[in-house]
């Protein structure tokens, strides 16, 4: 694969917390305390007014295409306009009205979005519940509802996180240090070039969110089991559907505990009820959530080493990502399918 300037290749922009709060009065209006926030490739701040009102401030990477930030700031208009309860952020005009200005940084020249910080804490750092997960489930499920008639032509992006092609990762492979992931992961590549490749134009294709991990969910500080935001629309694209399910599965499954499944089958069930899958889609959601593994633990390994400054960050999904694939591909395909079919026709309590 080519290494040409990419979103996965190009420096984070650099801006310092004071740069972000200048701008931030500059730009919006908006007086207040800027805190740096992690981010894989953009410069992310939280800003707290005066007031105690909370934003994010996203510095977009260079390198992505102007039709595609114009497109993920499309999404949460499209959502404010389908589904204004989605507990999703909500973008800040400028004080010139623009939804994406334009802003130099020490010599930078850089787009800006704002949006509304919602208050939480990240799912990764509390314990799941099944409560949580039927929660979480079903407001995926509105979300992709709500976005199922949205269009836009930067939807259609090359992206790495898009598991409908893995083909092209297949390079990446021998770079991996253990040789029980180079088998494991090879194994997850054929199986994905032979089943989930021919069954691609038998499934639904809309816009989807495609990056629904622990990192991305927040949970209400004073009841964990309840669901307070998603965020983070960065990867959202035009993909089949089931690659939203499948992703977010991916995040679920207990690699620690003794049911791998525990807190997917009720995040299944809720989606489902609201969100049918069909019969096409059902067959290849197990491949399709190794996929999803395989492709975390290829590409962070493969940053870790270009970006080892930001090596922390890239690698946090890791032990996570590993213990489950290896539990998951030590069952067959057709069992983990079993699983899955048996919680769509679950009833949520």
């Amino acid at each position: 694969m080519s290494e040409a300037p990419s979103l996965l290749t190009t420096e984070v922009p650099r801006v310092s917390p004071s740069q972000a709060e200048n701008i931030a009065a500059q730009v919006y209006g908006l007086e207040g305390s800027a805190q740096v926030l992690g981010g894989e490739r953009d410069s992310n701040f939280c800003l707290t007014t005066l007031s105690g009102r909370a934003y994010m401030l996203r510095f977009v990477n260079p390198a992505e295409v102007p039709e595609e930030v114009d497109f993920q700031t499309a999404i949460l208009s499209h959502l404010a306009l389908r589904d204004s309860q989605l507990p999703v952020p909500r973008l800040q005009e400028s004080r010139s009205g623009e939804l994406t200005p334009q802003v130099s940084v020490a010599g930078q020249n850089l787009t800006l979005r704002a949006v509304s910080y919602l208050p939480g804490t990240a799912q990764f750092q509390v314990p799941r519940s099944q409560t949580l997960m039927r929660e979480l489930g079903d407001t995926l499920a509105r979300l992709d509802i709500a976005l199922s008639d949205f269009e836009h032509p930067g939807a259609k992006r090359d992206l790495l996180w898009d598991i409908s092609d893995m083909s092209r990762l297949e390079g990446w492979i021998p770079h991996l240090t253990d040789p029980v992931q180079r088998h494991t992961i090879s194994r997850v590549l054929d199986i994905h070039q032979q089943k989930v490749v021919p069954a691609s134009r038998f499934l639904r294709k809309q816009v989807i969110h495609n990056d629904l991990n622990a990192h991305n969910v927040l949970v209400k500080s004073a009841d964990p089991k309840r669901l307070a935001g998603i965020i983070d629309f960065g990867d959202a694209l035009r993909a089949p559907l089931i690659n939203e399910l499948a992703t977010a599965l991916a995040y679920q499954l207990d690699s620690q505990g003794e049911n791998l499944f525990q807190y997917c089958r009720p995040m299944i069930a809720a989606y489902t009820a609201r969100q049918p899958l069909s019969e096409a889609e059902q067959h290849v959601l197990p491949e399709l959530v190794a996929s999803r593994l395989a492709l975390s633990l290829l590409i962070a390994q493969h940053r870790a080493v270009l970006y080892p400054q930001n090596r922390d960050y890239i690698l946090r999904n890791q032990t996570h990502a590993w213990g489950s694939l290896s539990r998951l591909m030590a069952l067959s395909f057709s069992q983990t399918g079993e699983i899955f079919s048996q919680s769509c026709t679950s009833e949520l309590p």
